[in-house]
């Protein structure tokens, strides 16, 4: 029971949110990893404002702030739905220059197996400058 309103809250939240996607269905049995899922019609879009950003956000938790709000607690089910969320947040300060303390600078985050900063004098470099 706690999935159904868990989904009903994505479902619910995305229909009042004026830049979520469209919904196109929910399941509520078992497939997959999950137990559920809410699927969305995503836009053909590549760029995206902050309020757009937020209201995806705000789509995402919506399953959490069902479960809090119903049941008053909030099952392991939405991990994946934090996960996310820590994502684009993470994403919109650290890439996309959308924090107000920070400003607008980008840090490219390493690929699995690279340096997190390349050294400005390396050896390459000082080879340059002989």
């Amino acid at each position: 029971m706690t999935v159904a309103y868990h989904e009903a809250g994505h479902a619910v939240e995305g229909w009042f949110l004026e830049h979520a996607d469209p919904l196109l269905k929910v399941s509520i049995v078992p497939r997959l990893k999950g137990l559920s899922y809410a699927q969305c019609l995503p836009r053909e879009q590549y760029v995206y404002t902050q309020e757009q950003l937020f209201d995806h956000m705000c789509a995402m938790l919506g399953g959490c702030v069902a479960e809090q709000l119903f049941f008053r607690r909030v099952t392991t089910g939405a991990q994946d739905d934090l996960r996310k969320v820590t994502q684009s947040a993470c994403a919109q300060i650290v890439q996309f220059g959308m924090s107000e303390k920070l400003g607008q600078v980008s840090f490219d985050l390493p690929r699995p197996g690279e340096a997190l900063v390349e050294k400005p004098f390396s050896e390459a470099t000082a080879q340059l400058m002989d």
